[in-house]
């Protein structure tokens, strides 16, 4: 295909292709309207959201023939594709990797997650988290950030934007400048972070620098507000946070994609329309997955919007354009997929990430499982790790409880235990846009500050957020996974039965009492 040139577009094609809507495969409404999109309004791109690899495969190479200028299609596949797309890969949490601090195990996964995305005819993936999770009661990121260390981070961040890119896809750090401090999840509100620009400078920002050193394809912005830098609007429509700071003073070249539309924390400032042009002005080059994006490109195309600097949005679609005659036009094979290949690496993370907090081998041959689950899962979560133990000799008595069954409080919850029984208190969190799963109900804290005071062993394990056990400082012994994928579960009842050591070291400062 011939390079693309700008001068050809008139101002219609200039607004397609810096807005960026959503494929959502559960939507049956969804495909159709993508394809319109593409025939009358020459969008940019889409995100895309569920589907499996034929559907997807077919939409991509569908939308892609019928379109004149070349299509970015983005997912969030921080985890792997099988985040996205459900016959493909699923990786544990990028915690897990912080724990494991291997850069060749965070590089190979990068490298799998963009041969699977190619096989998709996906080409943007809207990762690494580049947030250093400061706050440890951050809803949204905790889990999904590598760590706590800045240097950490911003190392495993390179590492995954090498093997991504060297696999033929666009990386993309995300959430600039920073949403590891934050208390509120995004996409329920907005945060305010009332902090210096010395401070993110000397933290947060660092894996971004490092990012972009890195030659970084793209960089997300935050729909978090910092009232004491810049203009002290939110980040995807500040012109002192984007162009500014990331733009001028940190000398990034590449392109500029807005969080999703979709959420609350920047919907509620104002309508699509206004919220788009604020944010072109800004600095940012595409709006990613506005809620009506065909009356939001046919309004901006309007000539009488006087408000578009197209000062801003030449130099955007300039950078779209570029992008897409380096990365979209060269042929970067993706070689062979060996699903054994990805097991493997699913494995290894696993395994490596396992971190004993205190304590060690279980004793006992007998053990009492507590399962305290705010997943809302559906199956019966605790099972691999039940059926290890089981096979290794250990006899279980199993307790569950979730936000919908609570254990019986009439009488006591160690009622007709044995004293020569261990007590395990299985904890499963997860972190989930909209959801709030990532914290223990007061309910579910009671009755571990019971079992931590009874005089046996007794075991904790958290598999989520490791912040969860900082309120239990009585437990014998504690051990962290960040995922309660199988091989997780497995991984730490292993690790308990003494047949292999624990090689992971806590990413994040706990400070257990």
């Amino acid at each position: 295909m011939s390079k693309l040139d700008i001068n050809k577009l008139d101002i219609a094609q200039k607004i397609g292709q810096v807005i960026m809507p959503r494929i959502d495969f559960n939507d049956p409404n969804s495909l159709p309207l993508a394809k319109r999109l593409v025939k009358e309004c020459e969008v940019g791109g889409f995100i895309i959201f569920n589907g499996n690899r034929d559907i997807v495969t077919t939409a991509t190479r569908e939308l892609q023939a019928v379109s004149e200028i070349p299509l970015l299609f983005g997912c969030d596949a921080e985890r792997g594709l099988g985040q996205i797309v459900s016959d493909m890969m699923l990786f544990p949490f990028t915690m897990s990797l912080g724990a494991a601090r291997d850069e060749d195990l965070v590089y190979n996964q990068a490298g799998f997650i963009a041969r699977e995305m190619k096989e998709c005819g996906l080409n943007l993936l809207f990762a690494p988290v580049a947030d250093v999770n400061t706050n440890p009661d951050n809803p949204i990121i905790n889990i999904r950030s590598y760590g706590d260390d800045p240097e950490l981070v911003s190392r495993l961040c390179v590492a995954f934007i090498k093997g991504c890119q060297e696999g033929g896809v666009l990386a993309c750090a995300k959430h600039f400048p920073g949403h590891g401090r934050t208390g509120v999840d995004s996409h329920v509100d907005l945060p305010v972070l009332s902090i210096s620009k010395k401070i993110l400078l000397n933290s947060d920002l660092i894996p971004f620098e490092k990012s972009i050193e890195a030659g970084v394809a793209s960089i997300m912005t935050a729909h978090i507000a910092f009232p004491e830098i810049g203009d002290g609007n939110a980040v995807t429509i500040s012109k002192g946070l984007v162009s500014d700071l990331l733009r001028n003073e940190m000398g990034y070249q590449g392109l500029i994609i807005t969080d999703s539309l979709h959420m609350e924390g920047i919907s509620k400032l104002g309508n699509e329309e206004s919220l788009s042009r604020r944010a072109l002005n800004a600095g940012c080059d595409i709006i990613l997955d506005p809620k009506d994006p065909y009356t939001l490109i046919q309004n901006l195309s309007k000539s009488s919007y006087q408000e578009l600097d197209e000062s801003q949005l030449n130099p955007s679609v300039e950078r779209i354009i570029s992008v897409k005659n380096k990365w979209l036009t060269r042929d970067t094979p993706s070689g062979p997929k060996i699903k054994e290949q990805g097991i493997d690496l699913r494995e290894q993370i696993a395994r490596r990430s396992v971190c004993v907090v205190r304590g060690g081998v279980l004793k006992s041959q007998k053990a009492c499982v507590y399962t305290f689950d705010v997943t809302q899962s559906n199956a019966d979560i605790s099972s691999a790790f039940n059926e290890h133990l089981e096979e290794a000799g250990v006899r279980l008595e199993k307790r569950s409880n979730s936000l919908n069954d609570s254990l019986n409080k009439k009488e006591p919850i160690t009622d007709n235990i044995s004293d020569d029984t261990a007590i395990i208190c299985l904890l499963y969190t997860s972190i989930g846009a909209w959801k709030k799963q990532s914290f223990l109900p007061d309910s579910f804290k009671d009755i571990l500050t019971e079992l931590e005071s009874i005089p046996k062993e007794t075991v904790l394990i958290s598999f989520g957020s490791p912040y969860v056990v900082r309120d239990f400082g009585n437990f014998k012994t504690v051990i962290c996974s960040f995922d309660s994928l199988s091989e997780c579960q497995r991984a730490v009842a292993d690790v308990l039965l003494g047949k292999v050591e624990a090689q992971g070291r806590l990413p994040v400062s706990l400070n257990l009492n």
